[in-house]
């Protein structure tokens, strides 16, 4: 096992992507993220909401090999919405891959198309959510909602900058006997639980799992930041990030982040009080 050590210069040197200040969709980690044609998946999504107040949030499934969403047939469980409160909450749902890709798979073994999206609102401003959340997860989409869950790169410059976030990613589907893994981030149990205003702090985390040479670690905080926002990993590491507390309020939020660069990603996150 290799060992890298992020510190900081002096207190204040923080990276501005580090800092996670707006209404965000964090990281979606799909369990398992390389998933048969018809089975069933976990999605856990985290979601950053700084200025807390009610938020709503849709994510649908698109397999698009050409001619609009395979899911819009109706069939599997490609919708799903909710409601949050929070300033960081957490939001489980299930989902299906679609069985018109049981041919499709059944040819090239393994198929990296089927997109996940995640749209995350403040309440009133996205009314795609309302048409999302009218629908039974397994129904048949009307076709004004095909076009636009088929094409969201269409509408995404029209939503407003403040208060919206959309978010996505890709699922690999398969019908391998060894199906890729998530990444694992561990926590060392020494790691502080609170933290002081204005002062530096340290985390340490072990990383595992398979990498691509596009494996990146992110850090993110919802006040106060660390010095580097990302980072490549390349192999199995324990990790010391080196941060700095806000200077004023009572709480944060941090999230680190393992994208895995095959589909996997693993997510920690805590809430620390800083006294």
């Amino acid at each position: 096992m290799t060992y890298i050590l992020l510190s900081l210069l002096a207190c204040g040197e923080t990276s501005p992507e580090s800092l996670v200040d707006e209404l965000r969709v964090i990281a979606s980690v799909v369990n398992p993220p390389e998933v048969e044609p018809g089975a069933e998946f976990e999605v856990q999504t985290f979601f950053a909401n700084p200025e807390g107040g009610d938020a709503r949030a849709v994510t649908w499934v698109c397999t698009n090999l050409g001619d609009g969403c395979l899911e819009a047939a109706g069939g599997s469980s490609s919708l799903q919405s909710t409601s949050t409160e929070g300033d960081a909450d957490t939001w489980t749902h299930d989902h299906t891959i679609t069985n018109l890709l049981t041919p499709v798979v059944a040819e090239a073994e393994t198929l990296t198309a089927t997109q996940l999206w995640t749209l995350y609102c403040e309440a009133d401003l996205c009314p795609l959510i309302d048409e999302v959340a009218a629908l039974e997860p397994t129904a048949a989409w009307p076709d004004d909602l095909h076009d636009q869950l088929a094409n969201p790169l269409e509408w995404m410059t029209e939503l407003p900058m403040e208060g919206v976030s959309l978010a996505y990613q890709l699922i690999t589907t398969s019908v391998t006997d060894t199906p890729h893994a998530n990444p694992v981030i561990e926590p060392d149990p020494d790691n502080p639980t609170e933290l002081k205003r204005g002062k530096n702090f340290e985390l340490t985390v072990d990383v595992s799992g398979d990498f691509s040479d596009q494996a990146e670690f992110y850090n993110y905080i919802s006040a106060g930041g660390f010095k580097n926002s990302s980072f490549f990993i390349t192999d199995n590491k324990t990790l010391k990030v080196e941060g700095v507390a806000p200077e004023s309020g009572d709480s944060v939020n941090i999230w680190l982040v393992l994208v895995d660069g095959f589909g996997g990603i693993a997510v920690w996150t805590q809430e620390f009080p800083v006294n």
